[in-house]
């Protein structure tokens, strides 16, 4: 009996042993299923954050690549004839100074709204900037024109575009220049820069805008 006792003794003490030696590799690094290690998010620095912004900021725009379609271009120097004065004169004389042009024909009814549009406008800002009416239906002519001037009481300048002139507006703005119901016109700036601006009716309020931004 006593042999028994102690043989159970021993076995328990084994076992005390080895549920102590199990329980500290569980604690100890490398025993058992290693815990998942979460890492503290790093909060970004004014660089990082405003580098995304930079690298946008750097992308050219459309706007900003269409804005002066041409520097003086050759055509503004090409002779026209004022048909309210006889007076010959080219676009580019009037440098140094604002000039809406517009593309019209004497049958156009939107042509004639927008001319009694610049015609408000020179009521209010005078000659701040110069407008010049010019005709792109090649079958009127310099007489036709100058009745409709007359007609309507406009006194800026008025002339009927030259084969070689229509041409060029084409080759610079694209055919719808040619139509004159879209209200075609641009701006020529103080150093000979040639913009395009919007087609269709444009308002006096539009027109002051667009000459302020080349002031």
């Amino acid at each position: 009996m006593k042999s028994m006792f102690a043989c159970l003794r021993i076995v328990s003490l084994i076992a005390a042993i080895v549920l102590a030696a199990c329980g500290v590799g569980a604690s100890q690094p490398g025993g058992g299923v290693p815990a998942p290690t979460l890492e503290k998010p790093v909060k970004p620095t004014e660089e990082t954050a405003a580098k995304p912004a930079e690298e946008a900021m750097a992308q050219p725009t459309e706007a900003a690549s269409t804005e002066t379609l041409t520097k003086s271009p050759a055509w503004l120097d090409i002779q026209l004839t004022d048909v309210n004065s006889g007076a010959l004169f080219r676009l580019s004389d009037f440098r140094g100074q604002i000039v809406l042009v517009e593309g019209m024909a004497v049958w156009c009814t939107n042509c004639l709204r927008q001319q009694r549009e610049l015609a408000r406008l020179h009521g209010q800002i005078g000659d701040t900037a110069l407008s010049v009416s010019i005709d792109v239906d090649l079958n009127e002519d310099e007489a036709l024109l100058k009745t409709h001037a007359h007609r309507n009481g406009f006194t800026w300048r008025y002339a009927v575009a030259a084969p070689e002139l229509a041409q060029a507006l084409v080759d610079e703005f694209g055919s719808s220049f040619l139509n004159p119901p879209s209200v075609p016109m641009f701006l020529i700036d103080r150093e000979g820069g040639v913009h395009l601006l919007d087609f269709g009716a444009k308002s006096v309020e539009y027109l002051i805008e667009q000459i302020e931004m080349y002031q």
